[in-house]
């Protein structure tokens, strides 16, 4: 084991060698893989040693280029660490994880049986509309198109290319399939039909990176038939960075079909939440960043090993709503009670008569205002009241909705800014 700080916890206890011995080990949280405050490099605890060869060989890899200190001819290729990748920062700071060249190759690899899964062939023409960055998302989707040998334009989503030029490309293109977020998925289609723009090819709209739930899937297919294609899917994609890999779903709600030469998954129960787990990662195929029992802040409902009973696959696959711990926030002042934010998301997919929105926690106790850009804007004050008593119904807890403009909401969620929309805030009152 050349990872430091399991290689040095396991010396006394033994490399586990079965499920019930890594059931015995204790979890890794986030912030084991930041850097602490009195130890900067503290994180490298779980960054690969590379084998040594001479006496040298510890100057090898990736960090000791930034030293200046020579590599070449110490290192095997496979184990240098060349790349880093980060977490988004949508639930706490931004975290590392370091790739060696066999991590970066095997993202060909798990890209190609992601694209597979998708259904996805080399006569395809891709838009990958993912936000270029340090991230898996997008890399996940450029190796896997290379792989796979496809027409791929990395558009890098719509702070680098842009929400136009992304559109002008798919109707010049003809692109059969689109990568992007949920959320940006919905702003491009809309765009699309507002302008009137058709895209009869684009048969694959595959989504991911934050919640995507059924209602939201449906929602979706009924844009791509008001853009053109009447046979379009929708399916869905788990973005999990520290996995190093992305999983799929063959058809929605199939469940997403994880790698069990890359991961084994575990869920463990969390207090006051019933019926979900949150998912536990160990990394099993990397040499860069390796994380045992990771807790990954992300709830399923369950893991199963039968195979799919859609595509027939015998790979293991997480089934349920793909959520975030991180969602559930207690609310309220005198009454206050925990309630899943994430929940908002399949609610008001479900709403015809909403375009966008973004909800917003105000003041400590937080209380809740979502912010709503109706299709009906003369009948927005009407539409507010009746739809925030039915969600304070659904939810057990006062809050607000508020009517919003829908160019000032597409400027706060900022799909041409950030790599991931801004849809859950943290605001002052004075901020409101």
């Amino acid at each position: 084991m050349r990872h430091p700080f399991y290689r040095d916890s396991w010396r006394e206890t033994g490399i586990p060698r079965s499920a019930a011995d890594l059931q015995k080990q204790p979890f890794t949280v986030k912030s084991d893989l930041l850097s602490q405050p009195d130890n900067l490099e503290s994180f490298r605890r779980y960054v690969l040693e590379a084998p040594e060869q001479s006496a040298s060989a510890k100057s090898g890899g990736f960090f000791s280029r930034f030293r200046g200190k020579p590599t070449e001819e110490i290192v095997p290729k496979k184990y240098a660490t060349n790349q880093l990748m980060f977490s988004s920062g949508r639930t706490g700071k931004i975290t590392p994880y370091v790739y060696s060249v066999a991590d970066i190759e095997n993202l060909g690899e798990t890209g190609l049986r992601m694209m597979e899964i998708l259904g996805i062939t080399r006569d395809d023409t891709i838009v990958n509309a993912m936000s270029y960055a340090p991230n898996l998302s997008f890399w996940q989707v450029y190796y896997g198109g290379l792989k796979l040998g496809s027409t791929v334009l990395q558009s890098g989503g719509g702070r680098i290319l842009g929400t136009e030029k992304i559109l002008t490309a798919m109707e010049n293109m003809e692109a059969s399939t689109l990568f992007t977020t949920p959320g940006y998925a919905e702003f491009l289609l809309q765009t699309a039909v507002h302008f009137k723009l058709k895209f009869p090819n684009l048969n694959k709209l595959i989504v991911g990176y934050g919640p995507v739930p059924l209602a939201q899937v449906k929602r979706l297919e009924v844009l791509l038939r008001l853009v053109g294609s009447p046979d379009g899917e929708v399916k869905r994609v788990y973005f999990l960075n520290e996995a190093k890999s992305a999983w799929a779903e063959c058809s929605p709600g199939s469940g997403y079909h994880f790698y069990p030469d890359h991961a084994f998954l575990e869920l463990d129960s969390v207090a006051g939440i019933e019926g979900r787990g949150e998912i536990i990662l160990t990394n099993l195929n990397v040499l860069g960043s390796c994380a045992v029992r990771f807790r990954t802040g992300d709830l399923a409902e369950s893991i199963t090993y039968e195979p799919c009973p859609v595509c027939k696959r015998s790979i293991p696959r997480v089934l349920g709503e793909i959520e975030r711990l991180d969602d559930y926030k207690y609310l309220g002042k005198e009454k206050g009670r925990t309630v899943n934010l994430s929940s908002l998301y399949s609610i008001l997919a479900a709403e015809p008569g909403v375009l966008l929105w973004q909800a917003v926690l105000l003041g400590e106790p937080a209380q809740l205002q979502i912010d709503i850009a109706f299709l009906d804007k003369n009948q927005a004050a009407e539409l507010s009241v009746s739809l925030q008593s039915k969600l304070a119904d659904v939810l057990g807890v006062t809050l607000t909705v508020k009517p919003c403009s829908y160019k000032e909401l597409v400027d706060r969620l900022g799909f041409e800014k950030y790599p991931v929309e801004q849809r859950i805030m943290t605001r002052s009152v004075r901020e409101s």
